[in-house]
């Protein structure tokens, strides 16, 4: 593993069911970034961690799913978002979100979302196409 620092701060993730739903997390009233907004796993990359790795990690954290086939979909500015559609486990969502979904994606306008959620959802549904 590298130990070069990421030049992205973040690392997240869109995970896909086979219904083609994508899973989206409730944050908490407490959260500094964006309270009580719908979005996806993710989180800070550790000292000498693979954004990838971190992705992996912070949806696991996050929700209790293991992702494999993880590939990289995008970069904003210092966050990467990577996507699967390729898990194990059932969702249990951790202390930073109060609830969650699998949700199509005509129906995430009717979600208060984070910044351009719907266009990486998006992008995430058309390369699993």
């Amino acid at each position: 593993m590298s130990t070069t620092p990421s030049k992205f701060r973040s690392a997240m993730a869109v995970v896909c069911n086979n219904k083609n739903e994508v899973l989206i997390l409730k944050r908490s009233v407490e959260s500094r970034w964006m309270p009580e907004r719908w979005g996806i796993p993710g989180g800070h990359i550790e000292d000498g961690e693979l954004p990838e790795a971190a992705a992996v990690r912070e949806t696991l954290e996050e929700t209790n799913l293991q992702l494999d086939n993880v590939f990289m979909l995008k970069k904003i500015n210092d966050v990467i978002i990577y996507c699967s559609n390729s898990y194990s486990g059932e969702v249990e969502i951790d202390f930073e979100h109060t609830d969650w979904k699998w949700v199509p994606y005509h129906e995430l306008e009717t979600y208060d979302t984070t910044p351009n959620l719907e266009d990486t959802i998006k992008l995430a549904l058309d390369t699993l196409k």
